[in-house]
């Protein structure tokens, strides 16, 4: 059985205690960190970047909402390196034939409308002629 990206990141994702924290590391790279509430025993908070706090949330819920944000982060940045994905042509080629020009194939004249033609069948009327 095939394992998915996630499934993958998962496996290098490890919790480590910190003092009363819980570190989440992704092998040697700290991918979030959960704190307990100090106002509210037996809740905890994420710390988020610039020093905020996530909501309060029992242990588990915290731990899983940093999994889930450390999952996304490594997913968005594998994204980017991913090496499955087609390299981009550096030659810009158009979608015309090989020794074809916009000039030959507008002067063969498919499906082209006169000039001078009226298109709104509206505006003709019995008097009205057209002029080609």
């Amino acid at each position: 059985m095939r394992m998915g990206n996630s499934e993958l990141i998962g496996c290098d994702l490890a919790w480590k205690r910190d003092g009363a924290d819980w570190l989440l590391l992704h092998k040697r790279r700290r991918m979030g960190r959960v704190a307990p509430d100090h106002k509210h025993r037996g809740m905890y908070r994420l710390l988020l970047s610039r020093g905020r706090l996530s909501d309060m949330a029992n242990l588990s819920w915290a731990k899983d909402a940093a999994v889930a944000a450390a999952i996304r982060a490594l997913e968005y940045e594998a994204r980017d390196n991913c090496a499955t994905e087609p390299a981009k042509c550096p030659e810009k080629r158009g979608s015309l034939p090989a020794r074809e020009s916009l000039v030959s194939l507008s002067s063969q004249g498919v499906g082209l409308i006169p000039p001078r033609t009226n298109a709104n069948p509206e505006s003709l009327t019995a008097g009205s002629s057209v002029t080609i």
